[in-house]
């Protein structure tokens, strides 16, 4: 017969999403909790039950924390961060409480960059976090330093 296998492309590559960051004022929290809390979720049961969902909305709502979403031009929310200024008796400082999403590496970065302004603005000294472990190649490559470890005993 003689005839030659054709190859095609199993996929075509997507174009890279384009996201936009936002920090929702609290009265706006309660509305979009629904499609915000699948995304905080793994990190809030991470707490060891300092923290529930319920907790962090009311955190929130209070503006006790600040929500900061990305989202695309269809406004489908791919990822959250709450964080929440933290005053020391000699700094102030932004604390990133709890993070999370979908395509992180598409969104991270301008999150961070926007966070740091506005923790600028606000006379912030720096960023602050508690994580798991995976996240410190993120944080190394943005200029963190690992400080200490955390350590907890529960009885």
């Amino acid at each position: 017969m003689g005839e030659t296998a054709q190859v095609h492309a199993i996929g075509e590559v997507k174009p890279q999403t384009e996201y936009i960051i936002s920090l929702v004022p609290p009265e706006h929290c309660s509305s979009i909790w629904r499609d915000v809390r699948k995304h905080l979720s793994s990190a809030v049961d991470m707490s060891g039950g300092r923290w529930s969902m319920e907790y962090l909305l009311a955190a929130l709502v209070s503006n006790e924390q600040n929500l900061w979403i990305a989202y695309d031009d269809n406004k489908v929310i791919h990822g959250a961060l709450t964080t929440q200024l933290v005053t020391y008796p000699s700094t102030r400082m932004m604390a990133l409480h709890f993070l999370g999403g979908e395509d992180f590496n598409g969104w991270y970065k301008e999150m961070l960059d926007q966070v740091t302004s506005f923790a600028k603005k606000c006379g912030c000294e720096g960023l602050e976090t508690v994580a798991r472990k995976g996240f410190w190649k993120w944080f190394e490559e943005d200029g963190f330093e690992r400080e200490a470890a955390f350590y907890d005993k529960k009885f």
